[in-house]
């Protein structure tokens, strides 16, 4: 079931501030921190401030309390300055579960019932790294696919005198792939304790202790006197994309990143990525999403609630894309291109109009986010090595559903808004406008579709 904002868990206060165990705020659970955006979004970036904390973000929800958890990692204009999306408070880039710099947090044990058990090894950890594990590290790293794109990106890029500096490690999967091609040093950032520490003992299992090195802390507190001892990195490698492409913020991490701790001209892997629209039809969405009627009941008034305005991730409504059925009225669009190698956060503040042409009859049910990633082969860059989210990509890849799914927008005709979302029917060869909004850090965006006048 899909989590609600701000619900309660057993301990947390009564709604009359009385409490039954050792909890008396509310604590708000994000059901994959990995793949944060749109009504969730703010969570992520808010849960974390205090109760008595009277500023909220511009245009999002009221602040929630601190529930005292352990963070971690982890064509045309309106595009503002790098300066604006500093400055502005939405532009606070996503921050992983149980983050060095994030305080300390409650374990696991102490967010479980005191008389149930809990295995010793689990006892002291952060909840939320044991949420977040369990939610979509164990499905990541068995998207074998996934793994075979980084090995093949990583193959194309790595020298014998290649130094590959890595943000956010993880498990040291990727790191150890690295190794493995020979690269001569691998620097591994991970902000988490417990999972650094978990990084190690695998790197060492696998014989790279001498040659994989691991700094635990955000990689925006690295400095470049920490990574002096290994050399300059001539590599850049992350995998820190969300449902979104920039969910986690992968943008702000590695632009700081080669700004500030790479060789000029580094290799950066991926090197590229883009985020699409696709507009379907799909009974299967409405029979979960809406409501008609009951042998007779006039149950149509309940729409009134429809929630358009959110992206939410396709887990998140229990199911996967992949196994609705669903037509693409119109081909699939670009929305958001993004060059990790060059971009700059803050480029796309504002919105993005994109004319389209309908090629089947239907009705507009929603619109599906998805997207595609890019290698480079000696700074050329080569399309042909492509990992995606797309439902067709993702069909034989259940961990892939499981970890990155899609984000899923509900749509209603905006020009006929009233008490009741109406729907947005549409004809074949007829031309649309797809309103894409943005966030500053292009992390979070929201959809909209206008009729053309030219129809």
């Amino acid at each position: 079931r899909k989590q609600k904002c701000g619900s309660r868990e057993p301990g947390d206060a009564a709604a009359d501030g009385s409490t039954k165990s050792r909890s008396s705020t509310w604590r708000v659970r994000v059901p994959s921190l990995r793949r944060t955006f749109a009504a969730t979004r703010w969570l992520s970036r808010v849960e974390h401030r205090p109760m008595n904390s009277s500023s909220s973000y511009a245009g999002e929800a009221p602040t929630m309390p601190d529930d005292g958890d352990d963070g971690g990692y982890g064509d045309d204009g309106g595009y503002g300055s790098e300066a604006d999306a500093v400055d502005d408070d939405q532009g606070r880039p996503y921050v992983p579960p149980a983050s060095v710099s994030d305080g300390c947090k409650p374990s696991f044990a102490h967010n479980i019932e005191k008389h149930f058990l809990v295995p010793t090894r689990l006892q002291d950890k952060p909840y939320e790294l044991i949420e977040a594990a369990n939610d979509w590290h164990y499905a990541m790293m068995n998207d074998h696919p996934r793994n075979e794109f980084y090995k093949a990106a990583l193959a194309r890029v790595v020298r014998p005198d290649s130094i590959v500096l890595e943000i956010g490690a993880g498990s040291g999967l990727l790191s150890i792939i690295a190794a493995s091609l020979g690269a001569r040093t691998v620097v591994a950032i991970e902000a988490n304790h417990h999972l650094a520490n978990v990084a190690r003992e695998i790197i060492r299992r696998n014989g790279y202790g001498g040659k994989i090195h691991i700094i635990n802390k955000m990689s925006t507190e690295v400095t470049p006197d920490e990574l002096a001892p290994y050399g300059t990195p001539t590599i850049l490698l992350s995998e820190i994309l969300g449902t979104l492409l920039l969910g986690e913020s992968a943008l702000h991490y590695v632009m700081d990143a080669r700004q500030r701790l790479t060789a000029p001209h580094c290799a950066v892997v991926p090197l590229r990525g883009c985020q699409f629209a696709t507009l379907v039809d799909s009974a299967d969405i409405v029979s979960i999403t809406s409501v008609q009627d009951w042998q007779g009941i006039d149950l149509s008034w309940f729409n009134s609630l429809q929630d358009t305005t959110s992206m939410v991730f396709t887990k998140q409504y229990g199911f996967r894309f992949s196994s609705c059925k669903y037509t693409e009225l119109a081909p699939r669009v670009p929305v958001l291109p993004v060059d990790f190698a060059s971009d700059t956060v803050g480029m796309w503040r504002g919105e993005k109009r994109t004319r389209l042409q309908i090629q089947k009859a239907g009705t507009i049910h929603a619109i599906l986010a998805s997207w595609e990633v890019y290698a480079v082969s000696n700074g050329v860059q080569e399309d042909d090595l492509v990992m995606a989210t797309h439902p067709d990509a993702t069909l034989d890849n259940f961990p892939r559903d499981m970890q990155w799914g899609q984000g899923l927008q509900l749509i209603e005709d905006m020009s006929k808004e009233g008490d009741s979302p109406v729907p947005f029917t549409v004809s074949a060869g007829e031309w649309l406008t797809l309103v894409t909004r943005f966030s500053v850090d292009g992390v979070t965006l929201q959809f909209q579709l206008e009729r053309d006048a030219s129809n």
